[in-house]
């Protein structure tokens, strides 16, 4: 199967759900062999511990929302994945935004684990800009995944979004025995979800599936409508402009610790 270079992001902190699924999810691709990278504001030392051998890490730095969204832009426009999956209100947002500001060159996938009320209501009283923000964007988005019928209905609801542009997918890692390998987490992505996930994202990025619809996991995983490598540190450009500073950490599959790069203006 051909690999590609995908990108998560979020932009809440590691305890939130969306964060560990995202880091779930890119542990799972990456050991389908794909290049990923997990692009957030700022990690936290148990994000960098959380990491897979194999998922580099892209920190933008702390920044307003219209330079973060800028910094993201720079992002897409030099590394080029071929998607960007976003996930959680404020994330998809910005994922939005820097999209349009790219020209539309990389698709955006946008996810949601919490029923959209919740995420309203911790808007607070930035609710209503919201709510126009989300008609306004959701619906330039390449594909919705709601972990939820219900969350999905609500997305589509609000924001006006046709059914044929979502999806349902619980994308909640499962625990697993035994410890975690260092640099490993705890909790993985099960092969269902993460093969159709993986379906899911080479659709909206225009991809042939064909291989992937001939997967028995992917099969039994779809419904009717749709039917370990080693890493290199790489030399990566700052993408936060000239005044702000941004780290760039990237993971290396060096034994039991992973090694960082930082890159800073």
């Amino acid at each position: 199967m051909k690999t590609h270079r995908m990108a998560l992001f979020v932009s809440a902190g590691s305890d939130h759900g969306e964060t560990r699924q995202m880091l779930a999810l890119a542990a799972g691709l990456t050991r389908l062999g794909h290049e990923v990278d997990v692009v957030l504001p700022h990690a936290e030392e148990d994000v960098v511990t959380s990491l897979a051998h194999g998922v580099r890490l892209v920190e933008l730095g702390r920044q307003g929302p219209l330079a973060l969204s800028l910094a993201l832009t720079r992002y897409l426009a030099r590394h080029k994945p071929c998607v960007l999956m976003s996930s959680g209100l404020e994330a998809n947002l910005t994922a939005l935004k820097a999209a349009r500001l790219n020209r539309r060159r990389v698709p955006v996938v946008i996810h949601h684990v919490a029923a959209l009320a919740q995420e309203l209501a911790a808007a607070g009283n930035r609710r209503d800009a919201a709510r126009r923000a989300m008609a306004l964007k959701y619906p330039q988005a390449a594909l919705v995944i709601g972990a939820s019928e219900a969350i999905t209905q609500a997305l589509a609801s609000e924001a006006g979004i046709p059914q044929a542009n979502t999806a349902q997918l619980d994308l909640a890692p499962q625990r697993i025995g035994g410890a975690a390998h260092a640099g490993e987490s705890s909790a993985a992505l099960e092969e269902g979800p993460l093969m159709r996930c993986l379906w899911l994202l080479m659709q909206a990025a225009g991809m042939n599936t064909q291989e992937l619809e001939d997967s028995p996991s992917v099969a039994s995983a779809t419904p009717a409508r749709v039917q370990g490598r080693d890493t290199q540190t790489v030399p990566i450009t700052a993408f936060a402009g000239d005044r702000a500073s941004a780290t760039y950490r990237v993971t290396a599959n060096a034994g039991l610790s992973a090694t960082h790069t930082d890159v800073r203006d």
